[in-house]
């Protein structure tokens, strides 16, 4: 689906951003704590299928690695690093597109 496609993805720790380009043409702006907040695992969310917001510092992403065809992992400036956020779960956590998919502790369910 190419609503769930990144064909770009860009820290901008300057901005506390993460930008992610779609294939449908849509580009996203997530703000870094928001990633950090709806962190996907299971030290952040226990192991239940809903994602809750989780309190943090993260100001910035020290590094970002693909996970095959379908994830990143982000090294958030907190320390915390075990999160893999499917490329689903980062569209559903774009602040403009809520209207769209719902809040994310409405739209998101942990995979794993």
């Amino acid at each position: 689906m190419e609503a769930f496609t990144p064909i770009d993805i860009d820290v901008l720790n300057e901005r506390k951003l993460l930008h992610v380009r779609w294939a449908d043409g849509r580009d996203s702006e997530i703000p870094i704590s928001r990633l950090r907040g709806y962190c996907p695992c299971a030290e952040c969310q226990g192991h239940g299928t809903q994602i809750r917001w989780i309190d943090n510092r993260a100001a910035s992403i020290l590094d970002a690695q693909l996970v095959g065809q379908y994830a990143i992992n982000f090294q958030f400036s907190d320390g915390h690093h075990t999160g893999l956020f499917r490329f689903e779960h980062l569209r559903k956590l774009d602040p403009q597109e809520e209207t769209k998919w719902g809040k994310p502790e409405e739209s998101l369910i942990r995979q794993g």
